[in-house]
């Protein structure tokens, strides 16, 4: 009979582990409120509310609200979101970080693995993506094509919203990253590793690709391969641990669904979201199996 064990050092450590797993479902559950916005549930398609229809300030302010407030609405938690997605992704995201410490040290941890990485960690980095997404609209703008252009614009919005959050995670929770912890992947220690946002801005931008040209299917195989390699190298060049990167990938898909569905001109190509549609991440527990599958 095999035997999983963590070593925690104190009562303290645990009641700790156990206020950041419930942060994280908290977190998880704001991502994906904002996907639960009634007025953006319960219109027609034809009556969505576009990028192009409201002042882009306004329009973005009541986005990022609605994200934030989310963990406090009712309606974020039905009986069957908390048993079916917040507590098995909880139960997930809480075992990942008691043993984190212990999966960044199966990697061989060198110098050329860290330059490397930090390399390829480039492909995720803020001016790239920013400039992906801008470029893409622009693009968009010069040859008149307004799928293009909805891409571009809306994965500027992607972007933006995750850049937000991540940032605020970042200070609420101050977790040391691997190259300046001491023995423990600590929380409340300044820091700035908790959530990723080389992952959350990622996935978020590459969420907003997937779900535009879903016809095609390469595109979002390309997407998400290109945001789980950048998110991959953020553990191997040492900058974050293994649940910086799920919990900021799971945020980042969120938050890139949520202004698709939220935004997308359904005159437009692209994939039909549903309300029936999973807000976050099937989760599957067991004895023998730990899976994490999106549908989308």
């Amino acid at each position: 009979m095999g035997v999983i064990r963590f070593d925690l050092v104190s009562k303290a450590g645990k009641l700790r582990l156990l206020l950041i797993s419930l942060g994280i479902s908290l977190l998880t559950m704001a991502s994906a409120a904002g996907q639960s916005v009634d007025a953006a549930q319960n219109l027609p398609q034809s009556q969505h509310p576009t990028a192009h229809q409201q002042p882009f300030l306004r329009e973005f302010l009541k986005d990022e609200w609605d994200i934030w407030k989310s963990p406090f609405k009712k309606s974020s938690y039905s009986s069957h979101t908390v048993k079916k997605y917040v507590i098995p992704f909880t139960v997930l995201s809480g075992t990942l970080i008691a043993t984190d410490t212990k999966t960044a040290a199966l990697l061989p941890n060198t110098d050329d693995q860290r330059m490397w990485s930090g390399r390829v960690s480039q492909i995720g980095a803020s001016y790239t993506l920013a400039s992906v997404s801008a470029g893409t609209y622009l693009l968009g703008k010069v040859t008149k094509n307004k799928h293009v252009q909805e891409t571009g614009l809306l994965s500027l919005h992607a972007f933006a919203h995750t850049q937000i959050v991540t940032f605020g995670v970042k200070q609420l929770t101050n977790r040391a990253r691997p190259l300046s912890h001491e023995g423990t992947a600590g929380f409340w220690d300044g820091g700035n590793s908790f959530p990723s946002g080389h992952a959350s801005t990622t996935f978020a931008v590459a969420t907003v690709f997937a779900y535009e040209y879903r016809e095609h299917i390469a595109v979002p195989i390309l997407s998400y391969s290109v945001a789980s390699v950048v998110a991959a190298s953020r553990v191997s060049a040492q900058r974050h641990w293994v649940s910086d990167i799920v919990v900021g990938g799971s945020t980042g898909f969120l938050i890139g669904r949520y202004v698709y569905k939220r935004h997308h001109d359904p005159g437009l190509p692209g994939s039909k979201v549903t309300s029936s549609s999973p807000l976050v991440p099937e989760v599957a527990i067991s004895a023998t199996r730990l899976s994490l599958e999106w549908r989308f």
